[in-house]
């Protein structure tokens, strides 16, 4: 595949799995194609918060981040299987507070695409202050 055709077909399946408008999960989470770049294997989505993942102070709870992770390291997941691909692990490093009305950038890597598992890399990096805000490294199953 080239490049030209890799970036196609990546915006193309992340905008599929984003905008479906189908009630589930995914449709909660404000969530759209930001970039890609097929030298470094990466795709990178962007969140904008939302009131109800607010935590107690009025930050976005961890959960929801970890949400966000699962979102984005799952479409990029679902781009690197020759089907779709489920959650095998994911573990989430948190390193500062995202804000309400902060956009969450991840940044997703395909470290492995194999045939039995998939596993990825990915940080979030706030937009407004360009700082990083968490990572998490994940391992998928092609089904």
């Amino acid at each position: 595949m080239t490049r030209e055709q890799w970036e196609a077909e990546a915006k193309r399946v992340v905008d599929g799995y984003l905008e479906r408008k189908d009630g589930h999960f995914d449709d909660t989470m404000c969530a759209h194609f930001h970039s890609c770049d097929f030298e470094e294997q990466s795709i990178s989505i962007e969140f904008t918060t939302q009131p109800w993942q607010r935590n107690e102070r009025d930050g976005i709870h961890g959960g929801a981040i970890a949400g966000m992770f699962d979102t984005a390291c799952g479409v990029v997941a679902n781009f690197a299987a020759p089907n779709e691909a489920a959650t095998s692990d994911m573990y989430v490093s948190y390193v500062r507070p995202l804000e309400l009305g902060q956009h969450a950038i991840l940044k997703t890597w395909i470290v492995r695409n194999g045939r039995s598992m998939i596993r990825l890399r990915a940080e979030m990096i706030c937009r407004e202050s360009g700082k990083l805000t968490a990572t998490s490294v994940s391992n998928w199953i092609p089904l």
